[in-house]
């Protein structure tokens, strides 16, 4: 939950300064936002892909991959103006896949972990937790407007960073798991 809870706050701050940071950036006629609309929709052609991906690798490896992707989309956001609008074009597709990630592996990793039995109850908790703590997109909104968004989006970058040692021992202490399986 705790990592769920960190990653969430920076994935919904995109989702709210996606189209303000594009016309910041030069996109007057909303082109850019439009292709993030459907570039977002259109991942979901992968979510099998990516389930099957976590049954092959364990939830860490794919919370690491999705933690990855939307940092990764914070770093281009956060490149200047002169870096041009078409590179954007990548920070949307690797933020739509790590965030179609991200939510998968949440409530993979909470039936996998615990069971199905109070499957309910501590998927919702986790979504409670974590709506909480994304309230702090808007004081990040705020100083983005403010003072610039690439403040913001080097904080959202960092935040991220900060979850990738649990995914890192998530991945590991899976793979021993995997290992022991296949002895027995």
């Amino acid at each position: 939950v705790a990592w769920f809870t960190i990653v969430v706050c920076p994935a919904q701050f995109f989702i709210s300064t996606i189209g303000y940071q594009m016309e910041q950036k030069g996109d007057v006629n909303g082109s850019y936002s439009s292709i993030f609309s459907a570039t977002y929709g259109a991942v979901a052609i992968f979510a099998a892909v990516g389930g099957r991906v976590a049954d092959a690798v364990g939830c860490g490896a794919c919370q690491g991959f999705a933690t990855a992707c939307i940092a990764v989309s914070f770093a281009i956001l956060a490149l200047p103006s002169s870096a041009g609008l078409e590179v954007q074009g990548l920070g949307m597709t690797v933020y739509s896949l790590g965030r179609l990630f991200i939510f998968a592996m949440y409530f993979s990793n909470i039936g996998r972990r615990f069971g199905f039995v109070n499957y309910g109850t501590l998927a919702g908790v986790g979504l409670l937790i974590s709506a909480i703590w994304s309230l702090l997109q808007y004081p990040l909104l705020s100083w983005a407007v403010d003072s610039g968004a690439t403040g913001a989006n080097v904080l959202c970058m960092c935040m991220l960073c900060a979850t990738m040692p649990y995914t890192v021992w998530l991945a590991k202490r899976e793979r021993l798991e995997r290992i022991e399986r296949r002895k027995s």
